[in-house]
């Protein structure tokens, strides 16, 4: 049967042809709506998400706009029903421009779309689909011209209305790629963004041009810019594709990439149906192949990368539960740290009590062996306790459990005492001990006294533990412009190196030299005292000029002015 006998008026048939190929006609209709109609259809299969969604509602609508514009031309809907279906175009465009710049909205979000903006999007249609259902825009039909007779001053606003959610969607792109910090989801909401506007401005641009010079000279071929205006969804769907295969969008990076190489083929073996002409078979048929190759060696490239990154993602999943497992066992071990620290420190206290009695003669005199045996056990049992001791703060600091009683002090008084009571133990080393202090605002500062006495001491005893010789000068001063009390340990021991100096404070970090001088150290009462004092709000920093050259640490802590 002619293809004339299903144009809706027959008169028009003539008119029809010497403007708009028919091959054309149906081409940018129906293979371009079955594409998106399907492609929108298989990720909201796959992803059923409310983007998703909004993407199948728009090419739905998409769908319905082309069968119902073809409907005008053509009698399959019924000739009496072309005039309702032409008018209901309207309707329908604003529908997809509303789900489109709603469906670019929660893409980019993720989030839904704000009440107001949905109240405003329905004032904005409602009066469009009491325009379109009632023919306002459309209340004549032209047989002379074969040409709907538009009212300009209903369909215009139509127009306005689609400018609106353009000028939307374009203000909503620069707020959102402004507004993202991650390079890669703003290119993800910028690609998807450009793939909206070329689909709105495409259809926007070429109907209203239609409409504009429908009335005019050029009337005779204005229908032709409609068709091209079409082909603003086939290129969104192209942004869409590459998003889903790029960046993983809906979660579909295989789908993606076999959905738009099958898009794609489809599109272009459409055309075998509406030419004749073998040059052109001939030019499709080389582009059709091209494409299939082409398509392969995409799906293969994208199948590679996603077994690449699931075997990413599995590894990542092993670390992550082995990590997990470490932090339980790393819980478990300061458990049982603090509880046998806990059950230590007693006896031990007794021991070095006892013992220190005994040397002292408190239980009679003993022979001069069996005190210096006394007096060992004495000093044993005291490196154990404080070994107890650095055990049980790092499980308090690691718990978060350590706790601060804050007071205002001066620094300089509590440093002194704490020189004064090593003094003698350094004495009997052969060591001289030093103190100085040049403080212009009395030296006072806010933190914990016993903590910072704590801190002090094990500063100094490890400058004391490796220092054979010489001396241990220790100096206590501030500075007024910067609003900090500092105090300075130095001493003429071992030293460190570079690489020493930059782990120093971490746990269980000797020097390399220390063990020739000092056996019992556990590496510990470094990074106690600096958890404790970055704890006060302070800091603590060590220095060396190298193995062999001393060592200088420096407590700093915020001065208190008045």
């Amino acid at each position: 049967m002619a293809l004339s006998n299903y144009v809706v008026v027959q008169y028009c048939y003539q008119f029809l042809i010497e403007q708009i190929s028919m091959g054309l006609l149906i081409y940018s209709h129906l293979p371009v709506a079955l594409t998106a109609l399907l492609f929108s259809l298989f990720v909201l299969i796959k992803a059923r998400t409310l983007p998703a969604l909004l993407l199948f509602n728009t090419c739905l609508v998409f769908t319905l706009w082309c069968v119902f514009d073809l409907g005008a031309w053509f009698a399959f809907l019924g000739s009496y029903s072309s005039m309702f279906t032409w008018s209901l175009l309207d309707f329908l465009a604003v529908l997809m421009f509303f789900f489109g710049y709603y469906f670019l909205y929660t893409f980019s979000t993720g989030k839904d779309l704000p009440l107001w903006q949905k109240i405003s999007g329905l004032a904005l249609i409602l009066p469009v689909a009491y325009i379109s259902i009632s023919s306002l825009n459309i209340p004549v039909y032209d047989l002379n011209s074969c040409a709907a007779v538009e009212d300009g001053s209903y369909t215009i606003y139509t127009y306005y209305v689609e400018a609106i959610f353009i000028l939307a969607a374009f203000i909503f792109t620069i707020f959102q790629y402004r507004r993202k910090k991650d390079t890669t989801e703003r290119l993800r909401t910028l690609l998807a963004s450009i793939g909206v506007l070329i689909f709105f401005l495409f259809f926007f641009s070429a109907s209203f041009l239609v409409s504009m010079l429908a009335a005019s000279d050029v009337s005779t071929y204005v229908y032709n810019y409609l068709i091209y205006g079409l082909f603003g969804m086939p290129i969104f769907l192209v942004f869409l594709g590459y998003v889903v295969v790029r960046y993983q969008a809906f979660n579909l990076r295989m789908f993606g990439a076999q959905a738009l190489v099958i898009g794609l083929i489809a599109l272009i073996g459409a055309q075998f149906f509406f030419t004749a002409s073998l040059p052109v078979v001939t030019l499709i048929a080389v582009t059709l192949f091209l494409a299939c190759i082409g398509g392969y060696f995409l799906v293969k490239s994208v199948k590679k990368e996603v077994k690449q990154r699931l075997q990413i993602e599995e590894l990542a999943a092993t670390l992550d539960a082995a990590n997990e497992k470490l932090k339980i066992l790393d819980k478990m071990k300061s458990e049982f740290v603090s509880i046998a620290s806990h059950q230590l420190r007693s006896p031990l206290t007794s021991i070095r009590g006892y013992a220190s009695m005994l040397a002292e003669g408190s239980y009679g005199k003993l022979p001069l062996k069996v005190q210096e045996v006394a007096e060992r056990i004495a000093d044993s049992a005291k490196y154990m306790a404080l070994s107890v001791e650095d055990y049980l703060n790092v499980s308090r600091i690691e718990a978060g459990n350590m706790k601060y009683e804050y007071s205002d002090f001066s620094l300089k008084e509590i440093t002194e005492k704490v020189v004064d009571e090593l003094r003698s133990v350094a004495m009997k080393k052969g060591l001289v001990m030093v103190f100085r202090s040049d403080c212009d605002a009395g030296c006072l500062v806010h933190a914990d006294i016993g903590k910072t006495r704590q801190v002090l001491m094990n500063l100094i005893d490890n400058s004391m533990k490796y220092t054979p010789r010489g001396t241990i000068t220790v100096v206590a001063h501030d500075d007024v412009k910067k609003k900090k009390m500092y105090v300075t340990i130095q001493d003429t021991g071992v030293g460190m190196s570079k690489e020493t100096q930059s782990e120093v404070f971490e746990k269980f970090v000797r020097a390399k030299n220390a063990n020739n001088v000092n056996v019992t150290g556990t590496g510990l009462g470094l990074f106690v005292a600096k958890k404790m004092v970055e704890d006060m709000k302070g800091k603590v920093t060590a220095e060396s000029e190298g193995e062999g050259k001393g060592s200088t640490f420096t407590i700093e802590f915020p001065l208190i002015t008045t």
